[in-house]
């Protein structure tokens, strides 16, 4: 935290100027009198959280690819932001606690600032100063926004914020304005929900149509626990039995007509599906 150039007021007038620095600048500093190891504390702390948010958008993004990643990895992930973030703000709160309970400032990170001791040019502002007052997001995350936005506003009918700002055409109609964009998001996320649940039901009516243990179970004994001999002919036992591809141990047709339409009905797929909430069509392979 010993940053040249730079002051911290706040500090009494009675303090000594830092080592090496002119005292006839007449602005008191005095670092002994700065929580360094908090600060320091903070700024770790600040620094993992920047690193887990960068971790977290690049695991989303998948480099690019048209895909999700697995469920267990984004929430791994943002769990461990999600600490991140509770051990910085609990770390500001006991900070505050202990400043009102010892001593009558107050929280002591209220009364810390930066500000030059000297004159900086734009380049020595931006490249030494900026930095350390970072309130704004990361170069990263607003180019990743920003792509975000647009790419989002290339398939709405308002165009989103660029058709408001006229940044993006729009064809026939008047401008849209913040109801109509509003509205269309509300509807774009009520889609989204309905298709979650359409395929949430589905899954469930798949599980309960097949008994998958049964299917896998595996009810003779391998022949190694039979001492089975494969040198020996087979004893002329019951001939296999032909099984009915379509047929269930129980009799009952795998392909039930009214299980089927239902499980298309849910798919979006049925006859009764209304318009507009048809499932995509499966992917075909070129080849």
């Amino acid at each position: 935290m010993n940053i040249p150039g730079l002051n911290i007021p706040g500090i009494p007038a009675t303090a000594a100027p830092a080592p090496g620095e002119a005292a006839s600048s007449g602005l008191p500093f005095d670092l002994q009198r700065l929580p360094v190891g908090q600060l320091e504390s903070l700024r770790f702390k600040a620094s993992q959280i920047i690193e887990s948010i960068q971790l977290l958008q690049r695991t989303i993004d998948m480099g690019g690819q048209n895909a999700m990643p697995a469920w267990p990895d984004i929430l791994s992930k943002y769990n461990i932001l999600l600490s991140q973030s509770h051990n910085l703000s609990m770390s500001l709160l006991a900070a505050h606690n202990t400043g009102t309970a010892h001593s009558a400032q107050g929280n002591p990170y209220e009364k810390i600032a930066v500000h030059p001791r000297v004159g900086l040019t734009d380049a020595q502002l931006d490249n030494e100063l900026v930095p350390l007052l970072r309130n704004i997001q990361t170069t990263e995350v607003l180019r990743a926004e920003s792509d975000t936005v647009r790419h989002l506003a290339e398939h709405m009918e308002t165009k989103g914020s660029l058709g408001m700002l006229g940044h993006a055409p729009r064809t026939g109609g008047r401008p849209p304005d913040y109801e109509d964009v509003l509205r269309e998001c509300a509807q774009i996320r009520a889609e989204h929900d309905e298709r979650v649940d359409r395929a949430t039901r589905a899954v469930m009516l798949l599980r309960d149509k097949y008994d998958w243990k049964a299917r896998v179970a595996v009810e003779q004994e391998e022949p190694e626990e039979l001492d089975w001999n494969p040198g020996l002919p087979d004893n002329g036992g019951a001939p296999e039995s032909s099984v009915d591809s379509a047929d269930t141990p129980s009799g009952r047709q795998s392909n039930d007509s009214e299980e089927e339409e239902e499980l298309e009905e849910v798919l979006g797929n049925g006859e009764h599906t209304p318009e507009g909430s048809q499932g995509l069509p499966t992917p075909m392979a070129d080849g």
